[in-house]
């Protein structure tokens, strides 16, 4: 991590979520160390700002409140992304994710620093509401969010076209949002992804196992789309970052995710000097 100029590290809150979509779970799950309990860990070690993840619904009565402030006060983390349920069952015994941020600024002395959330951009394909939902988010007090993994950029140049078009009706200044990406070089990586929600179209699939390199080929892909990204949504208000992770514990996509990273940050650094040569 020493080689890139990271501003902060992305740790899940990694759950079950066997009712996700009613399909079977790729991998069987693995009960993982507490998601502020590794952050605090990380931001011990790298001395680099750590955005906590927090599946909010997942606590019931006042134990969200709770974990709130044990989360500010003994684990010292200042920012926070707030994630809904996974399932539509209605049966989440925890706050909403509006509830769940209003609580986030009942914290003080200290308080959180900054609170995110997630974004699907495919969303907006299917609903045409991504960029409403944003803009309500923002209002209720956002301050930055993380999309799920991208393997099709038309989705996420509409949606953030949608978000800045509905800023800009509102006066209201567009948050932070992270543009994210994974390396995908194995079937199973790809049926888990699917089963995640990511949408990998299926001419990206041939793409990346036509290739002699799999993973190699899923890195330059999400090159690719970055760039898209970048250059048709180069007129926007909307701030953007990059963020790159691995879903497998196979080495090979581990390290890949880690070249990915540098990947991205030369692509945005290319990109913009080609949009600025061309604005002047």
């Amino acid at each position: 991590m020493e080689d890139f100029s990271t501003s902060a590290l992305l740790v899940y809150d990694v759950q079950n979520e066997d009712g996700r979509n009613g399909k079977p779970r790729p991998f069987p799950f693995v009960p993982t160390v507490q998601s502020r309990r590794y952050a605090a860990l990380l931001r011990e070690v790298t001395g680099r700002p750590v955005i906590c993840y927090k599946a909010a619904p997942a606590h019931a009565g006042d134990n969200f409140q709770k974990w709130l402030k044990e989360t500010r006060r003994d684990f010292n983390l200042r920012y926070l992304s707030l994630v809904g349920s996974s399932s539509s069952d209605g049966d989440a015994p925890g706050p909403t994710l509006e509830k769940a941020t209003q609580m986030t600024a009942t914290v003080e002395d200290p308080g959180f620093e900054a609170i995110g959330g997630v974004t699907i951009p495919e969303r907006h394909m299917a609903k045409g509401n991504e960029g409403r939902r944003l803009l309500q988010k923002t209002e209720q007090g956002m301050d930055f969010f993380v999309s799920q993994i991208i393997y099709r950029p038309g989705a996420t140049v509409q949606m953030l076209q949608s978000y800045d078009q509905r800023c800009q009706e509102e006066g209201i200044d567009p948050s932070l949002l992270v543009l994210n990406f994974a390396p995908c070089g194995h079937r199973k990586t790809l049926q888990f992804m699917r089963w995640l929600g990511v949408d990998v179209p299926d001419a990206a699939e041939e793409r990346i196992f036509s290739a002699d390199d799999p993973v190699s080929a899923s890195v330059q892909l999400c090159r690719d789309n970055l760039a898209q990204i970048l250059k048709r949504t180069a007129d926007l208000s909307v701030p953007l970052g990059v963020a790159a992770e691995s879903v497998s514990k196979r080495s090979a996509e581990i390290d890949a995710s880690v070249e990915l990273l540098g990947v991205l940050q030369e692509t945005v650094s290319d990109v913009s000097s080609e949009v600025v040569s061309v604005s002047t």
